[in-house]
Parts: C-alpha cells; sequence; structure tokens
C-alpha cells in the first residue's frame, strides 16, 4: 500500500463553519469539459471497480486518504476516501496553497473540506438515485478526481482575522484557478452540489 496522506503535526478537530449563501466570483465558475476530465481520468488512473467488495481487494494500490492540517474529510456515503499519486498531491497543495493565502491576508487558519473521492459503480448508480446531476460516466471512478466544498471550512486557530465563508471560497477559487493555469487540474463549479469538481492532469 502506497503511504497515506496523513500529517503527524496537527491534532484536533477544529471548528466548521457553513452556509449555502456564499457568493462566488464569475471568474471561479469554472466550466471545463466533463469530456476532458474523463479522457484524462483515463489516461491516468486506475480502472473503474464495480463494488465495494471488489474495492477492499484492489485500493491498496491506492492512497488512503485522511484528515491532516490542511484538509478535513466529510464522512462519505457515495465515496471511498482514497486517491491515486497525482490527486494526492493536488489535495494536499490545494490545501497548502489556501492556507498559505490566508496566513498572508493575516485571516485565521482554516482546512479545505472533501466531500467525496473515489467512486465504483455501484457508488454512482446508488447517487443517481439521488441526485439527478450524477453522471454515469463519473470521473470519480478513476480515483483521479475529488470534490472540495466552497461553503464550509474548518477553522484551526484563532490568531489572525476573522473570515467568512465567502471570502474563503474564492480565497479557494484562486488557488485552484492558478493550479489550472499551471495544468495541475481540471475543475466544474457545482452549484447545485456547493462544491468544486476538482481532477488531476497528473
Amino acid at each position: 500500500m502506497l503511504a497515506s496522506c496523513r500529517s503527524s503535526q496537527f491534532v484536533g478537530e477544529g471548528q466548521t463553519f457553513g452556509g449555502e449563501s456564499v457568493t462566488v466570483k464569475s471568474q471561479y465558475r469554472f466550466k471545463d469539459y466533463n469530456t476532458m476530465t474523463l479522457d484524462d481520468a483515463k489516461r491516468i488512473g486506475i480502472l473503474p471497480i464495480e463494488n465495494r467488495d471488489e474495492a477492499r481487494r484492489k485500493v491498496r494500490r491506492l492512497n488512503h486518504i485522511t484528515d491532516t492540517r490542511y484538509c478535513k474529510l466529510d464522512p462519505m456515503t457515495h465515496s471511498m476516501p482514497y486517491l491515486a499519486d497525482g490527486a494526492t498531491k493536488l489535495l494536499k497543495t490545494i490545501g497548502k496553497r489556501f492556507q498559505k493565502k490566508l496566513r498572508k491576508r493575516g485571516y485565521r487558519t482554516h482546512r479545505i473540506i472533501a466531500t467525496s473521492m473515489l467512486r465504483t459503480r455501484d457508488d454512482v448508480n446508488r447517487l443517481r438515485k439521488v441526485n439527478g446531476n450524477a453522471s454515469k460516466n463519473s470521473a470519480h471512478m478513476y480515483a483521479t478526481t475529488f470534490d472540495l466544498s466552497y461553503t464550509r471550512f474548518n477553522r484551526i486557530d484563532t490568531e489572525g482575522k476573522a473570515v467568512n465563508n465567502e471570502i474563503m471560497a474564492n480565497i479557494l477559487g484562486e488557488v485552484l484557478d492558478d493550479l489550472r493555469r499551471d495544468d495541475r487540474c481540471r475543475v466544474i463549479f457545482e452549484q447545485n452540489q456547493h462544491c468544486f469538481h476538482i481532477m488531476s492532469n497528473r
């Protein structure tokens, strides 16, 4: 099994703040085409896994993602916290750059929140019954893709200025925009699901 995405430098839960009234600036409402993300996912990711039983045998080739000082994981009912190497590195980079921008502007440190990662075909089919936006050919099946909330963030210290979720949503948008320009990822802004759908290009 590859090394888990862990951090020994952070111990604690932090406090999560959320609100659906967040407005993301138009330049961060990314619309990278899903067909493009699928082409990259098939090129660099794993083959889709049929169900959780099969997943338990095959996820040993992937990185088990856990809470770190940069990212907190939501309970995942329709996905599993596993990613391929490129997506694992991308997730950590996003979290680090997000916190760096917060510190540079004098704000309190918060973690990003991941809401979805690897899905089996069965997970996708179950999700499609409750979420009309879920795609049958989901990029989440290739372990290259994860979702980050833009309406919720997890505060891990109280040093610095208070910051609201709308400011943080747009700071996260800045980070993703920089990485897109560097051809590190593709992003789709999912308004109904209150998340950025992010896929590693490497």
